[in-house]
């Protein structure tokens, strides 16, 4: 054997101080993965389906639950139910809104409506069409059937009912006025029974209701109406720009008010005002809510010199 043999240098292994950092990457996808986790079952409010007979205008991870302007959960998936008779929208709430999951809760879909004299669901024009809630407070539940139509609120008012020959321009929310006040609003109009007349389901507020006497005369504002006098020559006038496109209602008390009235009291509607109806002015107390009134000397002064 050669002792001369040339000896071969060893290689040195010397750890770089960046190595560490290649472990954030795995570290980083550790702690994504585990907040998903927590996000999805931990932090997430229930998961709910509602049946809608329309899903029209929404889009899966896309559009919202709010309740009261507030994004309270998002739309997962639609998909037919088996019968192929509804939508079933699931959803997942946020945890803030747990307490919506209850039986009595009402869903509905917040879609752009345009009404002759009345535009709703502007916000949808932005956001897109969206599901909002009424809570309701029953036992914890995670499916509903989803209302076709915002819930009407219940509220303490004068219901009553006005026959006339023909509808003309009236419409579900056609005003009513008392002296060139709204006063109330029209809930619906139908065929009498026999069909010989049409059924006005109007309602007045509730402050306003002592304005309604057994002898109370109510007539059709809408359109324009015309007068011709000798000396004063003629004169179109209207009760209001909305009466011109919706129609509306207005109604006089002779001076002689008879008692008040009370829900399901029936009138005719007239289809012009006699002779001296407008001119009829009586005390009648009511008990007004007050309104917000600024008064400018309570202000603070902004200004400094």
């Amino acid at each position: 054997m050669n002792e001369k043999m040339q000896v071969l240098p060893k290689a040195k292994i010397e750890k770089s101080r960046m190595t560490w950092l290649l472990w954030l990457i795995p570290i980083a996808a550790a702690l994504l993965c585990a907040w998903y986790v927590c996000r999805d079952l931990i932090f997430a409010g229930p998961a709910i389906t509602i049946y809608f007979q329309n899903a029209e205008g929404l889009q899966e991870q896309t559009s919202l639950l709010q309740y009261r302007g507030v994004k309270v959960g998002t739309v997962e998936t639609l998909t037919l139910t088996k019968d192929r008779q509804s939508v079933a929208l699931k959803a997942q709430l946020d945890a803030s809104a747990a307490n919506l999951a209850r039986e009595g809760s009402i869903f509905w879909i917040v879609r752009p409506e345009v009404k002759l004299g009345a535009v709703t669901g502007l916000r949808t024009i932005v956001l897109g069409n969206y599901v909002t809630v009424q809570p309701g407070a029953g036992a914890r539940t995670n499916e509903f059937r989803g209302a076709e139509n915002a819930p009407i609120a219940p509220i303490r008012a004068l219901d009553i009912e006005l026959h006339s020959a023909k509808l003309d321009s009236l419409q579900p929310e056609s005003p009513i006025f008392y002296r060139g006040i709204q006063v109330g609003e029209v809930l619906d109009c139908r065929l009498s029974e026999d069909a010989r007349e049409v059924v006005v389901q109007a309602r007045i507020e509730e402050e306003y209701a002592p304005l309604v006497r057994m002898n109370s005369k109510f007539w059709n504002a809408g359109g324009i109406s015309f007068h011709l006098g000798l000396f004063s020559g003629a004169k179109l006038s209207a009760e209001s720009a909305q009466t011109l496109v919706s129609g509306g209602i207005d109604f006089a008390t002779p001076t002689d008010a008879q008692s008040a009235v009370s829900n399901g009291a029936v009138f005719i509607l007239n289809e012009k005002p006699e002779a001296g109806w407008e001119k009829w002015s009586p005390p009648i107390p009511l008990q007004l809510a007050p309104k917000a009134v600024t008064n400018k000397a309570s202000l603070p002064n902004l200004h400094t010199n």
